[in-house]
């Protein structure tokens, strides 16, 4: 496959609850149109190890970075995304932080409709329901297609969801792109809106999807990131 761009490369930043593997649907995508493609597995149990990870991966990059970042993977290019290398990011129902935020705050504005549905385990880390799983993260997918999801879960550890962003969040100095999910059953619609208004990002747009947009609509959300990597020729 041609490269289009040899100067960027797209850097994937995964969710709580999920792995690297969860891009699996968007990741070939990316590469058939023609782009360099990266995906980091940092181990989610603190912020400022997801953070170094990721930016250990941008510094093995050459040229420039556009960092996608979904559903936690939104807080931590918050923060990586402060790299030179990076020129951009783009949220997917991503936590779009601000000064003195954490998931913990952004979730208790509304009803946290999963709350239920996790379990705090004895070393401090949140784990779903495996039965539940599928209703709270990907009810558009069918039982048997998120059946390996629930199996290979990632646990997040408490401790990020107090962690607080700390001053001069990417989005202030970056151009952002943000992909609100509007069935979203882990960070409301009408909070998503609130984060993507408050960062100005250069384009908003809304999916049909439950909070795993980049596995029931992965086809959307590479043409979203495709749009944003073109602004980069």
């Amino acid at each position: 496959m041609d490269v289009i761009n040899n100067h960027l490369t797209i850097v994937l930043c995964h969710g709580s609850f999920t792995g690297a593997l969860v891009w699996q649907n968007v990741i070939p995508l990316l590469v058939k149109e023609g782009y360099n493609v990266v995906a980091v597995d940092y181990p989610t149990r603190d912020f400022k190890e997801d953070v170094e990870y990721t930016r250990n991966l941008i510094d093995r990059q050459e040229g420039n970075v556009l960092l996608v970042g979904y559903s936690y993977g939104g807080a931590v290019v918050t923060e990586a995304g402060k790299h030179e290398k990076v020129v951009g990011i783009v949220y997917i129902a991503g936590f779009a932080l601000d000064e003195g935020d954490s998931l913990g705050s952004i979730l208790g504005r509304r009803e946290d409709q999963g709350a239920n549905s996790r379990i705090l385990d004895s070393k401090g880390f949140l784990w779903v329901k495996p039965e539940d799983f599928n209703k709270c993260i990907c009810q558009d997918l069918s039982e048997e297609e998120s059946l390996a999801m629930s199996v290979c879960q990632k646990p997040l550890h408490l401790s990020i969801v107090t962690n607080t962003m700390g001053p001069n969040p990417a989005w202030k100095t970056k151009p952002t792109w943000y992909q609100i999910s509007d069935n979203d059953r882990m960070i409301p619609q009408e909070t998503q809106i609130e984060m993507a208004n408050n960062i100005k990002p250069k384009k908003i747009i809304h999916l049909n999807s439950n909070h795993a947009s980049i596995s029931s609509h992965p086809k959307d959300v590479t043409a979203f990131i495709v749009e944003a990597a073109s602004s980069f020729k």
